[in-house]
């Protein structure tokens, strides 16, 4: 009798389990090894911090983990696909081997079928049936994986874009104070954080270890793929090949980050009386006709058929 409701509630569960992993950010863990790095040098108390974990962080998600790298090495993925899809979830914010993404989105597929075929054969239809709705869950899958990664790109540009200006003014200030470039962007990197730092990590992570400024500053423009940033790293760029002086780069920068970005917020303001209009038009006006013509209706009736 409640073996079906069980059912139905783990698979569930199992299925946002494995749809979280996607998105789920791990702070804790990035927070956790920038403590350990800040007290290196402080003297270490031996704690058991597994008993600290939730039963999910001890016990399910490494056993998912092991689930998908074991699906993972049965894929054959070509290199050019990997190196393409590597470069969304990057840009996606999504630290996760390319090839364990697929194995995931192999396994969401899946789950989605077979809860489809499941609700199938609690409706009790016949065998062609429960085969639609397999296709069905199946074809629901594959749109759900299809498009959220897109979507979680957008969102994050998103978010880029509303927080360069902020991140704008600190890099000019900690300049204008006496820092260089790459001790204020380490300055911005330590006290701020968001999507932009996490990029801004990144590339002073790519400086310390021994790549250039440049190429650094040329991959940060290419993962975010936004016209402010490409502007600021060409600047930031050009200035350091022309001996430019980094105070008024940063300053000029700011200023047209911010001009772009009122004039970003303009826009948008701009666009909410044509975007009101559906529905003012589906829900609003039908009441008000309905209030002003409801009580001429009986009238009308009337004269209508008198006629």
């Amino acid at each position: 009798m409640f073996r079906e409701p069980l059912l139905i509630g783990f698979s569930t569960y199992l299925v946002i389990v494995l749809i979280s992993r996607i998105f789920v950010n791990n702070r804790k863990i990035f927070k956790k090894r920038l403590m350990d790095v800040k007290n290196i040098n402080k003297p270490i108390l031996i704690t058991n911090d597994i008993l600290d974990l939730s039963f999910q962080e001890r016990f399910l998600k490494p056993m998912i983990d092991k689930f998908i790298q074991s699906v993972a090495t049965l894929l054959p993925i070509k290199m050019e696909s990997q190196l393409k899809l590597s470069e969304k979830l990057s840009k996606a914010g999504i630290r996760m081997n390319p090839k364990d993404y697929r194995a995931m989105n192999i396994i969401i597929i899946i789950g989605f079928g077979l809860v489809g075929g499941y609700l199938g054969t609690l409706k009790r239809v016949n065998i062609f049936k429960t085969i639609f709705y397999m296709l069905t869950g199946v074809f629901a899958g594959y749109v759900y994986i299809r498009y959220s990664l897109e979507i979680k790109i957008t969102n994050r540009k998103k978010a880029i874009k509303s927080q360069l200006p902020e991140v704008m003014d600190i890099l000019s200030v900690s300049v204008v104070a006496g820092l260089s470039f790459d001790q204020a962007l380490g300055y911005v990197v330590e006290k701020a954080e968001g999507p932009l730092i996490d990029e801004f990590h990144i590339a002073q992570r790519e400086i310390n270890l021994g790549k250039t400024r440049k190429d650094s500053l040329q991959s940060l423009s290419d993962r975010c793929e936004i016209t402010e940033v490409s502007a600021f790293t060409g600047a930031i760029i050009q200035a350091g090949e022309l001996g430019i002086s980094m105070q008024s780069v940063l300053n000029s920068q700011s200023r047209m980050i911010r001009v772009a970005h009122k004039q970003d917020i303009e826009e948008r303001a701009a666009k909410i009386p044509v975007k009101i209009l559906i529905p003012m038009v589906l829900f609003i006006f039908p009441v008000i006709f309905i209030v002003l013509l409801a009580p001429a209706v009986p009238t009308i009736v009337e004269a209508l058929g008198g006629i």
